[in-house]
């Protein structure tokens, strides 16, 4: 049994599954090619600041070559002649110091003297080779400064710098270009991401317009899929078989239903066609004659109704059972009350209910109720107390018959509503169908079913319904 609301089971509005699983896409495929960018770019920086620093170390090389094994007295002389002949692009430039002499720089090293890591190494030899990056004046540079070494003692520097700048626009150049590609990689990816999905969720989509259109009692929903072959198509073309199997077994099931509970009123009506001959013949009965009789009589009626509630029990799978029209809904709780007290003698409540004009099968809820009223009764007795009121709660419009009774026995709360399910307690005679027919009209509004503890005691049964108000002229309504 469903206890929650109408409002409660309603849909809501969120953001469809499609958009849900293209934005996880999203940030996957982002994620991935954020950290390949990352490590592209970060690798040709390497690369590139790698390929300079070794053009540097390979300049101290052809230095040390070109001095050879230079004395003191001329090492100054080879030095000026290595820069005089030696040609540098313009992104290089060579300072060289020497113990006793001017500094040499080649050109463009003007730019880096002045500055303090070389100051540094003109003024404090080095004792091994170093490598280093400084900025002058906003332009980055990468050193490389060796020791010019004479019988093993320093004797002064070989500074080679080159300017980075080339390497950072190339990079920033390469860093445009992979993002640029990453970005198409993306919407690629999205595109046809989003496709896919889409496809597929189209077919689960119908899935699931299927599975509604079933639990709202239409069973001739298909999915009619015809696309390709695959694990979708596959599950909605099985999806499809099942609920022709399902719609078969149903049909079988009402037709079944529907035989079985014509084929027994026939001769019941004749059976009690005979009793009523017998009744009108005259003829004198002994006592157990007359029990006997009236035993006969009384099974009839029970068998009767039990037919009567299968019949309608069978027709509430069909999709035409609710037949909807606008109620003034004050008459017809006033016509339910009338008709529920005549049928025993107890202590009768009645809330006036709201003044509305709604809109719901009136003959069928109002059946449902009374089968609530007769249960009612059937575990009361003379002036214990049965309320039947309404009232509205936000959209819904709720419907309730409280009693002094026992009550519901604990962990019965749920098998009471099932198919010919009977209470522990000593009722009268039933056939354990009333709670079924009251869920099943409610469902077919749309509503459902609440127990609860009354407020005297014995049990409380609600009958939750969609408030659908109708409008309509004065006088055109059922009661």
């Amino acid at each position: 049994m469903e206890n929650s609301s109408p409002k409660a089971r309603r849909i809501k509005r969120r953001i469809g599954t499609v958009p849900r699983l293209v934005l996880a896409l999203f940030i996957v495929t982002s994620g991935v090619l954020g950290l390949v960018v990352l490590q592209v770019s970060q690798t040709f920086g390497q690369r590139s600041v790698a390929l300079v620093r070794q053009n540097l170390v390979d300049e101290v090389a052809e230095y040390e070559r070109a001095i050879g094994t230079s004395t003191s007295s001329n090492v100054f002389i080879y030095s000026k002649t290595y820069l005089i002949e030696h040609q540098l692009n313009s992104q290089k430039s060579i300072v060289i110091a020497i113990v006793g002499h001017p500094i040499l720089g080649s050109t463009g090293s003007q730019g880096v003297l002045p500055d303090g890591p070389i100051k540094n190494l003109v003024y404090h030899f080095p004792t091994t080779t170093k490598v280093l990056t400084f900025s002058a004046l906003g332009v980055p540079y990468l050193v490389v400064a060796t020791p010019i070494l004479i019988s093993g003692r320093p004797f002064g520097v070989f500074i080679a710098t080159a300017d980075l700048s080339q390497e950072i626009t190339q990079m920033h150049q390469m860093l445009v270009l992979v993002l640029f590609e990453a970005a198409i990689a993306l919407l690629f990816t999205m595109g046809s991401g989003y496709l896919l999905l889409r496809r597929v969720m189209k077919t689960v989509g119908g899935i699931t317009n299927a599975a509604i259109g079933i639990a709202d009692g239409d069973l001739s929903r298909r999915i009619d899929y015809s696309g390709a072959t695959d694990e979708v198509g596959t599950l909605a073309k099985t999806f499809d078989e099942m609920l022709n199997r399902l719609d078969e077994m149903m049909e079988g099931q009402k037709r079944l239903l529907s035989d079985v509970s014509h084929q027994l009123k026939t001769p019941l009506t004749i059976i009690n066609g005979n009793l009523e001959l017998i009744a009108r013949s005259g003829q004198v009965l002994s006592q157990d004659n007359i029990e006997s009789f009236e035993a006969a009589k009384e099974e009839i009626t029970f068998m009767s109704h039990l037919i009567d509630q299968l019949l309608l029990l069978g027709r509430t799978m069909e999709r035409d059972f609710i037949l909807r029209g606008p109620v003034d809904f004050r008459s017809f709780m006033a016509d339910l009350y009338s008709s529920s007290v005549v049928i025993a003698d107890r202590n009768w409540q009645y809330q006036e209910p709201p003044d509305l004009v709604v809109e719901f099968d009136a003959a069928k809820v109002r059946g449902a109720l009374l089968n609530l009223v007769e249960n009612a009764v059937k575990v009361t007795q003379m002036n214990d107390v049965i309320e039947i009121s309404a009232t509205t709660r936000g959209s819904v419009l709720e419907i309730s018959v409280s009693d002094s009774g026992p009550g519901v026995p604990t962990g019965m709360e749920d098998a009471i509503f099932a198919r010919f399910a009977r209470g522990s307690q000593p009722y009268e005679k039933g056939a354990g169908l009333g709670l079924s027919i009251v869920d099943a009209v409610a469902k077919a509004h749309k509503g459902c079913v609440v127990l609860e503890v009354s407020p005297y005691g014995g049990a409380r049964f609600s009958m939750l319904l969609p408030l659908v108000m109708a409008e309509i002229p004065d006088g055109d309504y059922e009661l």
